[in-house]
């Protein structure tokens, strides 16, 4: 997920100047960003209806006058705030940016945390290394497997590298709080597909009833081509998508190049989220990482200034004669007037007479030692006193437990506060019992119900989309209303013990607690072969073995004749001479 093309975009999510960002001021997002940065867009029905009722493959000027307010506010104020989260998942935090007050000689290390790509990584991990599983279930309709509606969406989830793209979703959900998805035809095609568009290249607008619905999305995006800069705009309607050409500024001055109509009936561009705030998954815990870089910088500032700390001589060298003319901070010479034996900038005294260049000892401060002697002094009274020369560097005390105290402080409220697992805890060493692991990762189970709960929600309406389109594309192959009945699971990519696995599998076979297909379905992890196709190998195996069988028993048949003999026609043997 790259995070703009846009350089005007770009610069007003850090400020355009280098080394201008407060952080840590109580003011979210740097004081920068507006009450509207994360507002979800709502309009009445009627309004919407009303202004492009006269749009056809033509868009309304009402109607686009509409859309231009939108994408200017959304440009403007929800844009900045979007393109720092992924910054920051991109690893470019505030800290780099950070406004930390030092001089131009003092050590300025910046670093950051990496916290918010390791929180998404990890829970669009645990959520989706597993892909999803699609069954099917109708309440009203026992002989209604839906095998043609799954067997459709298997073939589209194989093409559209689903898992993939389910993953990509996700991640983005945690990084901005939404993700967005494109169900498209390609042209000539009634062929459905589906692609991930980056939530800072769109939004959707919905209706204000109490179950709001989309009433159109705007995909709008910059082209950079030989250094000049303009932008294409996508606005998706439930019958119609219109395109537009922008030159600098995307929010007006609109030209329509092309439409487009469809028959998917809704709007095809589909808004994820992973909580009903839209809020990423780290959010919340931007101020604990900012601090967290902070105290990483600085301690870094504090081993650096060590290295290079300042020493201070408090007496006089042992040296020869050397001595280097003295100047001041600017580098402009002083010298001593010749009247009152003070320093002073004048090249010759009020008399007229060429004043002596001020010189002060030479010191080689690149010398490996030093020799220091011992010197004698008069005091206020004239008395004269003796010392000792010293020297010492002058250097900060650095309480290194505290700091660490501190840091593990922060790093604890961080890992808290969005439910990730701390790969570090010795828990989740190999010698862990599953049952210390589950503790473990109570928390963050009870966030992930939420977050599938809100993700699916999405999916089931990419389902209804997809659905209309393969019965519009042939008709009667799926009904409009099967995706209702699509049941969708999420498997966590748990720490798990094969072995273990596959003992209770087994287990639980040999007491009849577990059918031989939900056992293949749960062993297709650990063999990596998809259930489907080990029921296609068991049954070949069965066929095989029964055929082996009743040869076997033939075999077995006509030995016993050949020893026993054929019997005569009276039906006695004629080996034993007995009546059969």
């Amino acid at each position: 997920m790259a995070e703009t093309n846009d350089r005007n975009a770009h610069g007003r999510s850090i400020r355009p100047m280098w080394n201008s960002i407060t952080m840590l001021n109580g003011r979210r997002y740097g004081g920068r960003y507006s009450f509207e940065a994360n507002q979800t867009y709502a309009i009445p029905r009627s309004r919407w209806e009303a202004a492009c009722k006269d749009s056809g493959e033509i868009a309304s000027d009402k109607m686009v006058e509409l859309i231009q307010w939108y994408v200017n506010d959304h440009y403007n104020y929800q844009l900045p705030r979007i393109l720092e989260l992924e910054r920051y998942y991109a690893g470019d935090e505030n800290i780099h940016y950070w406004n930390s007050g030092k001089g131009p000689n003092q050590s300025d290390e910046k670093i950051n945390s990496g916290y918010p790509q390791y929180i998404t990584d990890i829970h669009t991990g645990y959520e989706l290394a597993n892909p999803l599983t699609y069954g099917y279930d109708n309440p009203e309709n026992d002989k209604d497997d839906g095998q043609n509606f799954l067997d459709q969406l298997k073939v589209f989830n194989r093409v559209n590298n689903e898992p993939y793209h389910e993953m990509t979703l996700f991640k983005n959900a945690c990084n901005t709080g939404r993700a967005y998805e494109l169900i498209y035809c390609p042209k000539d095609s009634n062929v459905p597909e589906m692609a991930a568009v980056d939530p800072n290249q769109a939004f959707v607008v919905w209706s204000t009833d109490v179950k709001p619905v989309e009433l159109f999305a705007v995909r709008y995006f910059a082209v950079n081509v030989q250094n000049v800069t303009t932008y294409q705009i996508e606005v998706y309607t439930e019958d119609h998508v219109y395109y537009f050409d922008a030159k600098g500024d995307p929010s007006y001055d609109w030209t329509q190049t092309y439409s487009s109509s469809h028959l998917f009936g809704h709007v095809q561009l589909l808004e994820y989220r992973i909580n009903e705030e839209r809020v990423g998954i780290w959010e919340g815990q931007i101020d604990n990482i900012d601090a967290y870089d902070i105290a990483k910088s600085e301690m870094a500032n504090s081993q650096e200034d060590f290295s290079n700390a300042k020493l201070v001589v408090s007496g006089v060298f042992q040296r020869g004669n050397h001595k280097d003319p003295m100047t001041d901070s600017n580098g402009d010479y002083l010298f001593v007037d010749n009247v009152t034996g003070k320093i002073t900038y004048d090249f010759k005294d009020h008399n007229g007479k060429q004043n002596k260049q001020a010189m002060k000892p030479a010191v080689n401060t690149m010398a490996n030692m030093m020799f220091l002697k011992p010197y004698v002094f008069k005091d206020a009274n004239g008395n004269k006193q003796f010392n000792q020369t010293t020297a010492e560097y002058l250097t900060k005390e650095t309480n290194a437990a505290d700091w660490k105290t501190y840091i593990d402080e922060i790093k604890q409220r961080i890992i808290q506060g969005t439910n990730t697992p701390d790969m570090s805890d010795e828990s989740f060493s190999g010698n862990s019992s599953g049952e210390e692991l589950s503790y473990k990762l109570w928390g963050a189970d009870q966030h992930q119900a939420q977050l599938q709960n809100a993700f699916k929600s999405s999916i089931m309406r990419r389902l209804r989309l997809l659905a209309i389109q393969w019965g519009n594309a042939k008709a009667g192959s799926v009904n409009a209303e099967d995706y209702r009945n699509v049941t969708v699971s999420f498997t966590p990519n748990m720490p798990k013990d094969d072995a273990k696995q596959v003992d209770l599998i087994t287990k639980a076979l040999a007491a009849g607690a577990m059918s031989v297909k939900t056992a293949h379905d749960r062993m297709a992890d650990i063999t990596g072969v998809p259930s489907g196709t080990e029921d296609e190998r068991q049954n070949t195996e069965d066929e095989k073995n029964v055929g082996n069988t009743h040869g076997t028993l033939q075999q077995a048949l006509s030995d016993a004749k050949k020893n026993l003999g054929d019997g005569d026609p009276d039906g006695h043997n004629s080996a034993t001479g007995m009546a059969e």
